[in-house]
């Protein structure tokens, strides 16, 4: 589970920061990261994630939420 201390070493305020953080590893390269940003979720982490990357049309999206599916 990715707890608020957990966002505030990012230097987040909200999850959903959290999640465009795992996309721009992926749009950046950096698949290995992203990955372990994703495996940190919880369960209910993971759907709300899925869920918020319904909005994104894209290959680099799409290919994020199988990445979190894949980690459940």
């Amino acid at each position: 589970m990715v707890s608020l201390e957990t966002l505030k070493k990012h230097n987040f305020k909200t999850i959903k920061q959290y999640y465009e953080y795992i996309l721009e590893s992926l749009v950046n390269g950096q698949r290995k990261q992203a990955e372990t940003l994703a495996t940190a979720l919880s369960i209910a982490q993971k759907v709300d994630a899925i869920e918020y990357l319904e909005d994104y049309v894209s290959k680099v999206a799409s290919e994020c939420k199988n990445l979190i599916l894949n980690a459940i």
